[in-house]
């Protein structure tokens, strides 16, 4: 009987594809992140975890009125990166962090996205209905959030959404498509794959809301470190194999242990699904170190970001 491997081989040539767009990804994340550290890197931070979490607070409101909650990823995404590139260079020529705060460059924002997004705005309210209802009718009046959009763009020198700026959930996105194939998981473990999946994409999802982009912790970083501690916390990946080699056991458990949902808990779950953190290195196209460090990085975000509270 002849054998039809049609199948197996669009598996492969979308694994690889998806392998060769974490690549595109990653030097877009470069230009728009890790090219903005400049000299006054050591600064004093203007963006503040206080700051963001009112500016987060106000894209999700502006989100919510065009039914578009699922573009929060992204909106947070250029936000995080316009301050990192705000505040690597003094003085900004088109825009200060304080103008950035302001609710006429966080609708701008939103417009960006939404503009660059599948959203159907044609079955939602006019932008500048939405606009008017938050309160903006004097900064429209003077063109304000057109000339803020300008601005913007210009700053990001047009990367403003994907593919040029990648938001955390379609780093991971890609990266668990690849799991997926690599895995192999077997038809009894469909479901619990299905769990650990969503598992994940919580996890990068509090870390874009609660934490944030930076230099330090670009959007792939954020997405990788969320993809890990979401597969810890279901037991898919053992909790020690995530522990880097530099971070005691007791500091891990206790970082761990704070995580809404309890990660240490998770021995009573006994999954039949093992999935080793070297899969999932290649998975994500790194090294098994790479995904501890940020796995770190984020449990200890989320805790910082708790504990401010």
């Amino acid at each position: 009987m002849k054998v039809n491997n049609s199948t197996a081989l669009d598996v492969d040539t979308c694994f690889e594809e998806l392998g060769e767009i974490l690549g595109v990804w990653e030097k877009h994340e470069a230009f728009t992140f890790s090219e903005t550290q400049g000299s006054h890197a050591n600064e004093e931070r203007l963006f503040t975890p206080r700051a963001r979490a009112k500016a987060q607070h106000s894209v999700r409101v502006i989100l919510a009125h065009h039914s578009a909650l699922q573009e929060l990823g992204a909106a947070l995404t250029l936000l995080d990166a316009l301050a990192s590139k705000i505040e690597s260079s003094h003085p900004s020529l088109l825009l200060t962090m304080e103008e950035l705060m302001e609710l006429a460059s966080l609708a701008a924002i939103v417009r960006l996205v939404l503009k660059c997004s599948a959203v159907p705005l044609s079955q939602g309210p006019l932008i500048s209905v939405v606009e008017e209802h938050l309160e903006l009718g004097e900064a429209l009046q003077r063109d304000l959030v057109t000339a803020r959009e300008l601005c913007i763009v210009a700053i990001m020198a047009g990367h403003v959404a994907a593919p040029s700026l990648p938001a955390p959930g379609q780093w991971l996105s890609s990266v668990l498509g690849r799991l997926e194939v690599l895995a192999a998981p077997r038809p009894e473990q469909a479901g619990e794959f299905e769990v650990a999946m969503r598992s994940a994409t919580a996890a990068t999802d509090l870390l874009a809301r609660c934490v944030g982009m930076s230099p330090t912790f670009p959007p792939r970083a954020l997405a990788l470190g969320g993809c890990v501690l979401g597969l810890v916390a279901v037991g898919a990946v053992a909790a020690e194999e995530a522990r880097p080699r530099t971070v005691s056991p007791s500091l891990w458990e206790s970082l761990l242990t704070l995580w809404p949902g309890g990660l240490a808990k998770q021995d009573s779950l006994k999954p039949t699904l093992g999935l080793d953190l070297e899969l999932v290195a290649k998975a994500a196209c790194c090294s098994s170190d790479d995904l501890q460090v940020w796995a770190f990085m984020s449990a200890q975000g989320l805790h910082d970001a708790f504990n401010s509270n």
